[in-house]
């Protein structure tokens, strides 16, 4: 997968049996060129994309790990350490194994995610996978957070809809997830960018102490999800999140699986469930 790194934007990268590859070029906030991986599946019938109809996009951002390994490498994350291409394959065949959540999930879990597939097959969704900066220490809606959650829905949304003309080019289908670092990051910036994203998520969310900072940001728009696991050392901020957007009476999804914080639950829930929920909730815009 490091082979990535040496096309250019727009080009087709390493073959996957079951997604495409691009990488698109943006300038960053700081003035560097940036790089930005677009990961989407490969459909039976060789097109890119269903006849008359454009993929959501879902802006997915990495962990902490991945954020000091600098940009030239942490934006490979969810592809190369969090094995996204085998999420899409797992809800392409259309029937999840516990092995596909590398054993971290609940029979009656595992049962209602198949019978929620059946009757509606995933369809498939672009997921788009810039460098996360390690904003961790950063306040809520601090300069460096703003700066950055404005690159994401400005210049380089617009370079994903320009260069894959089959993107979603629209609020109501564009959303925005991330994991533990990536995942406070995605719920300050999506919260804040209601008008540009109509999906948020949040997977074992490094919240800490935002929650009273976050949940007003809530304005009842969007399309919330927020993933934890038992073992999560987060799992007590993020049930507080959610408790504290359901006391505002915002509609929005608790998940919480068995599992740790880390790789192994990133390869199994992380991805199935970013996918899942995203491709379920955002809507399909003509072409």
């Amino acid at each position: 997968m490091l082979a990535l790194l040496s096309f250019g934007s727009g080009a087709a990268q390493a073959p996957s049996e079951v997604v495409h590859f691009r990488q698109i070029h943006v300038r960053a906030p700081d003035g560097t060129d940036a790089r930005v991986l677009v990961t989407f599946p490969r459909r039976p019938d060789g097109r890119e994309h269903p006849p008359h109809e454009r993929l959501p996009i879902v802006i997915a951002l990495h962990g902490q790990g991945e954020a000091r390994r600098g940009p030239e490498r942490g934006f490979l994350g969810w592809v190369t350490d969090y094995h996204l291409p085998d999420a899409f394959g797992a809800l392409g065949r259309g029937t999840l194994t516990e092995s596909d959540y590398q054993g971290f999930v609940r029979a009656e879990h595992l049962a209602a995610r198949n019978r929620a597939l059946r009757a509606q097959p995933f369809r498939g969704v672009m997921v788009v996978t810039p460098y996360t900066p390690d904003l961790m220490s950063e306040p809520p809606g601090s300069d460096s957070l703003r700066a950055y959650g404005d690159w994401l829905v400005g210049p380089m949304l617009t370079a994903v809809r320009t260069e894959l003309p089959f993107a979603a080019q629209t609020r109501d289908g564009t959303g925005i997830d991330g994991v533990s670092l990536g995942g406070m990051i995605a719920l300050d910036v999506g919260l804040r960018h209601s008008p540009e994203l109509a999906s948020v998520g949040g997977i074992q969310p490094a919240v800490r102490d935002r929650v009273s900072a976050l949940a007003p940001l809530a304005d009842g728009t969007q399309h919330i999800r927020l993933l934890s696991s038992d073992d999560d050392p987060f799992l007590g901020v993020t049930r507080d999140l959610s408790a504290a957007l359901l006391a505002r009476h915002i509609d929005h999804d608790l998940v919480v699986t068995p599992g740790p914080h880390g790789y192994d639950f990133n390869r199994g829930p992380g991805g199935i469930e970013l996918l899942y929920f995203h491709d379920r909730v955002l809507a399909r815009e003509p072409m």
